[in-house]
């Protein structure tokens, strides 16, 4: 073929391109300005944050990710060849001042929950989007897959033959079944505003608003009975481990990992079924609903009772069902996460005049009542544009939200937000 045979398209007129598109170019271009600025303000000359010379505990390495992880994302949506740069020498940077404090280990962090890692490696996935002949992220993304696949020696999170992971707390390192006082050291304070894991911890009233982690035997106990009950075996919150297999997956097309994340989605389905349509919260090594927990379903970590209820159930599964739909078109994976808030808006009552839903299940039974949020079924609609998921949208009362923009407002003691914003702004 010679470049005469190749059709052509002739634009005969100009046309002006509309406002918005000048204001996007703009942005773009105030933004390809502001991200060195931005990397300076908080990092020295080699990418390494200004912050601590050590730092204790599993807390911690999910924070400087979030911090930068938008570097890559705002590059894959038109940002500059610098900013690029400047995502993988802030990646790289953090990776290895973590592995220093000892948080990271083979380049994963050594071992904490799934709603920190969740976090964290959205810096990871949005790499995917930015240059994916890479074979870093690619060699990187399989690694990280494997430590949830049971393939990885040195990380045995996952039992293919039980079909779950052996701990809420996971990482490079393995299965995290008993921590330690220096595990929770640093989140102490911040828990302070949380009420208790269970309604028999030392010097605190059974269904209390707060438990004071910062006292030392209120805090000795509280290791004691989590070790007990809640650091060994399987809860739903490890379902966001299937957002690695599906990286993976998008890079290799390996079944391994499709296959993994299908039958632990599936697992979890069936357990549902067993527990009478609402999904357990802490599953034991054996199998076994409530094996540490006296039995019970609800007590899990980030379970029904501890500490936000329905918010971090609905996510985690919700996540895997669409990395299910995404890989397979199969939108029947999102049945599982359509059936939890089925339930929740079955229980629904009106409190002082506003409907609202149980985001709580304790000793007491369904507590907490909220509004509903559509957050996650919106999600669902997006994936599978069906009539059913938009009717469960329609149902809800519209909140604010959904029709301005509403910019949080971040304190010092906002929980996790204003531990991101005390880190970026301390200085050693």
């Amino acid at each position: 073929m010679t470049t005469s045979d190749i059709p052509r398209a002739v634009v005969g007129c100009k046309a002006n391109a509309p406002e918005w598109a000048y204001l996007e170019r703009e942005i773009i271009e105030k933004l390809n300005l502001a991200a060195p600025e931005f990397v300076a303000r908080y990092t020295r000359d080699d990418g390494s944050l200004i912050w601590h010379d050590e730092w204790p505990g599993m807390d911690g390495s999910d924070d400087p990710y979030e911090g930068f992880m938008n570097l890559a994302l705002f590059y894959s949506l038109g940002g500059s060849e610098e900013v690029y740069a400047l995502a993988r020498k802030m990646w790289d940077s953090i990776t290895i001042q973590w592995t220093e404090y000892g948080q990271i280990y083979r380049e994963f962090d050594g071992y904490y929950d799934w709603m920190h890692h969740g976090e964290g490696y959205l810096f990871h996935y949005f790499f995917g989007l930015t240059k994916p002949e890479s074979l870093i992220d690619r060699q990187r993304a399989v690694r990280f897959a494997h430590l949830y696949t049971g393939q990885d020696p040195e990380a045995l999170n996952y039992d293919p033959k039980k079909k779950l992971m052996r701990s809420p707390l996971t990482g490079s390192r393995g299965p995290r079944q008993v921590v330690t006082k220096e595990d929770w050291q640093t989140h102490r304070e911040v828990l302070d505003d949380y009420p208790a894991p269970y309604s028999d911890i030392a010097k605190t009233e059974p269904f209390a608003d707060r438990c004071n982690w910062s006292d030392p035997e209120v805090y000795e106990d509280l290791i004691a009975k989590m070790n007990q009950r809640m650091n060994k075996g399987d809860v739903p919150l490890n379902l966001n481990s299937t957002s690695l297999l599906t990286h993976a997956y998008l890079y290799t097309h390996d079944e391994t990992f499709k296959n993994t994340l299908i039958e632990y989605l599936e697992a979890w389905t069936e357990r549902t079924t067993r527990n009478k349509g609402i999904i357990p919260d802490n599953i034991g090594t054996s199998g076994d609903i409530g094996e540490f927990n006296e039995g019970k379903w609800w007590g899990g970590y980030y379970g029904w009772r501890w500490p936000h209820g329905f918010a971090t159930i609905i996510e985690p599964i919700t996540n895997a069902g669409m990395n299910a739909l995404l890989i397979t078109g199969d939108d029947g994976y999102l049945d599982l996460a359509r059936s939890q808030f089925d339930l929740v808006w079955s229980l629904r009552k009106e409190t002082d005049g506003t409907l609202t839903i149980p985001y709580k299940y304790t000793d007491q039974g369904w507590t907490d009542f909220r509004p509903p949020s559509a957050r996650h079924l919106i999600y669902i609609w997006t994936a599978s544009m069906s009539t059913q998921d938009l009717e469960r949208i329609k149902q809800i009362p519209i909140e604010p939200d959904r029709t301005k923009v509403v910019i949080p407002r971040v304190s010092g003691r906002d929980k996790k937000s204003g531990r991101k914003l005390q880190m970026m702004q301390r200085r050693c």
